[in-house]
């Protein structure tokens, strides 16, 4: 039996799973004041159970044995703590630094004697909200070097840079606290200083739209009405400007420099006109500008969709009704044109009698007139009706004369003036103009238009100037000629006309190429801007993170007419690209009184950059004792992600996890099979990538594992043996009586 018990024994010792030692929390940089208590944690787990020691500059501290707590109290310097774990299967360790920050210490964040000898580059961080973030910390000078550097930052990792450790880079891959600020700490000579880094994070509006308050549909002339442009979900707002255009002129700016939040919020401006009618077709757009200057992107420019205004208004004749004096027999043309909107209905009367007409006919023809009389116009809309009467005086054949004007050569300078000066409209828009004399003293005889585009009136009650009214003005090179005759000498002067016409449409595409952009090649963009003049009013800007990259102006091209152009810019494709957007901007500057500018963007050209995969936290090799438990593996980045495969050798208890772009290699109890080299493969469409490790089985050390099974089975044979002895021993028993030995001839009798 007591063989079976041993045997039994032996194979438990045998087959139980032993592990090396593994720490359970990851230590941090800990930060604290002269004069404070600290607590350092060290967890373990293994199997055995390791021991755990603590250690100071190469100094065992004296602790309970297997404490994993060091409490260290009233902590007077920055110093290094290191806590080892150890079991048969090995010894692990790990490091806690306490940096001490001196109650006394001139190197402080808000210090008023001394400055902190650190700075960041960049200096200051402004990047869109979501964009990834790479900040080095460095001393200010090669003579200031820290004795510890590091980062206070629960988002984001960092670490030190490579050979000296004298600098630290904080990296994020996404980041999106809109408040957090991290800090950058340095200890010198025992002095702790840190500096924050100053982040910006922004976020383009939603959506920017224009509506009227408490009101649908056209406006009506006359009426004041309060417009309204809301952006939504913006930041930050003390960077954000919303300005008004009218005809692409700036004409009113709201700011927000007093919200000092960082978060996105939604905002409205207001507009206040009274409607008239020369506003109609006018066209108003909201434009936000975020700026957020010092170093980062200088202007995010959105436009809302343009406000087109329409206003109702009751008619309006386009010509004063003169006196007309023919003779009899003549054929007369009365013309009564009228604008309006709606467009208003014209009728013809005569004496009240109405006139059989073609509906809204604004020329009425008399044929062979006998007698004066007097003709009615009216123009009629749902804002109101209006009428002008024509004096048509007849004279008798027999008392007609016939005159005939004079015109003489044109004086030298001919004192003539437009208002306004010159005329910059809209393709299609409205034009009216009056010509009168540049003083009163210079009276004419006769003044008009020579004109045969739009109709022209002498102006009440003087008839001594004369206006030019074009309803829609379409005619690109056509420059009207106002005349007029003093003292029978006749000058004219030409009106300045230009037309400009916005692009129908902005866009951006890449010469010879369509889909993502591969890395390390270089691209050719090109903006095509389509039916734009003129020409010589234009600039094309290219705008990447909202900053103004390249401009290109057309100076030289002097044709009034519409045209397509186009603009270029050369890039080469790198990762970090990889969904920046980039658009292009037209600003159309006719100057000189006209509007100032008429802004047009393209859709974003969003960046796609594909690239070849490359590995991330690869193992050259990985070691591990027979019977213990390994992971390693291997990650690779790409665009698109890559597929990632292992190679390695195939056993039982060996296995292969995928998540995402992380494989993953698991073997537990190891052998010397599971030895060998293992090969990872990343590919995608643009390349492949190898890497490979090599993991060695160390032999366990049998000598202490057998001497320690040999001491566990002598404890159990001698407990065994006690047992049995015990049993046995007791089984026989008696009662016995004890007579004292004085008497050696009493003999010891059984009773």
């Amino acid at each position: 039996m007591l063989q079976y018990v041993l045997i039994w024994c032996f194979l438990v010792l045998m087959t139980a799973q032993s592990d090396a030692p593994e720490f359970l929390l990851t230590p941090l940089i800990r930060n604290v004041t002269e004069g404070d208590n600290v607590t350092l944690e060290c967890p373990a787990r293994g199997n055995p159970a390791p021991a755990i020691s603590w250690h100071t500059n190469n100094d065992t501290l004296s602790t309970t044995e297997n404490q994993t707590t060091l409490l260290i109290i009233g902590v007077s310097q920055s110093k290094n703590y290191s806590c080892t774990a150890t079991n048969r299967n090995g010894t692990i360790l790990q490091t806690f630094n306490v940096n001490v920050k001196k109650k006394s210490a001139t190197f402080t964040n808000q210090s008023k004697t001394a400055s902190c000898p650190l700075e960041f580059i960049p200096k200051r961080v402004v990047e869109k909200y979501g964009a990834s973030l790479s900040v080095i910390c460095r001393p200010t000078t090669t003579s200031a070097e820290p004795d510890i550097i590091g980062w206070e930052a629960p988002i984001g990792k960092w670490n030190l840079n490579m050979p000296d450790n004298k600098s630290a880079t904080w990296n994020v891959e996404k980041f999106e606290d809109w408040t957090f600020e991290p800090f950058c700490f340095g200890t010198f000579s025992d002095q702790q200083c840190s500096v924050t880094l100053p982040i910006t994070l922004y976020k383009t509006p939603d959506t920017v739209s224009i509506s009227v308050q408490n009101h649908s549909g056209p406006l009506q002339e006359g009426r004041r009405y309060t417009l309204q442009c809301d952006v939504f979900d913006v930041a930050p707002l003390a960077a954000l400007t919303v300005s008004w255009l009218w005809k692409g002129e700036i004409i009113q700016t709201h700011t927000y420099d007093d919200h000092l939040t960082k978060t996105p919020e939604n905002v409205s401006s207001t507009w206040e006109i009274t409607a008239f009618r020369n506003y109609s077709n006018d066209m108003i757009t909201c434009l936000t500008i975020l700026d957020l200057k010092q170093d980062g992107p200088s202007q995010q420019v959105n436009a809302s969709t343009a406000f087109q205004v329409i206003v109702h208004y009751a008619p309006e004749f386009l010509l004063t009704p003169l006196i007309r004096n023919v003779t009899e027999g003549d054929n007369v043309t009365l013309e009564c044109p009228a604008r309006g909107n709606p467009a208003p209905a014209i009728s013809w009367h005569t004496n009240n009698d109405t006139l059989s007409t073609t509906e809204n006919q604004t020329t009425l023809l008399i044929i062979g007139v006998s007698q004066s009389k007097n003709y009615s116009c009216t123009a009629t809309n749902r804002n109101g009706t209006i009428l002008q009467t024509f004096n048509v005086n007849v004279k008798k054949t027999s008392t007609s004369t016939t005159t005939t004007a004079t015109f003489m050569n044109q004086p030298t300078a001919c004192p003539l003036e437009f208002i306004p000066k010159r005329v910059v409209e809209r393709h299609g828009a409205s034009v009216s103009v009056i010509c009168r004399p540049t003083t009163t003293s210079a009276e004419p005889d006769i003044i008009g238009w020579e004109a045969p585009i739009g109709l022209w009136n002498l102006n009440m009650p003087d008839n001594k100037s004369a206006t030019w009214n074009v309803e829609k003005f379409e005619d690109w090179t056509f420059e009207p000629v106002c005349f007029g005759t003093f003292s029978d000498q006749q000058c004219s002067v030409t009106l300045p006309i230009t037309l400009y016409k916005t692009p129908d449409t902005v866009s951006i595409s890449v010469q010879n190429h369509s889909g993502p952009l591969q890395e390390g090649r270089r691209y050719t963009l090109q903006c095509d801007v389509f039916n734009v003049a003129p020409l010589a009013a234009l600039t094309v800007s290219w705008l990447w993170k909202g900053e103004i990259i390249q401009t290109h102006t057309y100076d030289d091209h002097l044709t009034k007419t519409p045209e397509n152009v186009s603009s270029t810019w050369e890039i080469t494709a790198f990762r970090n690209y990889s969904n920046e957007v980039i658009t292009c901007l037209t600003i159309l500057d006719p100057k000189q009184g006209g509007p100032s500018q008429q802004v047009n963007t393209s859709a974003v050209f969003k960046v796609i950059v594909h690239y070849a995969p490359k590995f991330t936290d690869e193992y050259d090799s990985v070691e591990v004792v027979t019977g213990g438990n390994v992971s390693f593996g291997c990650s690779a980045e790409g665009n698109p992600p890559p597929e990632v495969k292992c190679n390695y050798p195939v056993a039982i208890n060996a296995r292969a996890t995928t998540r995402g772009r992380q494989h993953t290699v698991s073997i537990t109890r190891a052998t010397s099979a599971n030895g060998g080299i293992y090969n990872c493969v990343a590919t995608n469409e643009v390349g492949t990538a190898t890497w490979q490790t090599t993991l060695t089985i160390t032999p366990l050390d049998h000598t202490t594992g057998v001497n320690y099974y040999l001491i566990l089975v002598v404890i159990l044979v001698i407990i065994i043996i006690m047992i049995l002895c015990y049993y046995f021993c007791t089984k026989k028993h008696g009662r016995y009586s004890l007579i004292s030995a004085r008497n050696n001839d009493v003999p010891l009798h059984n009773l």
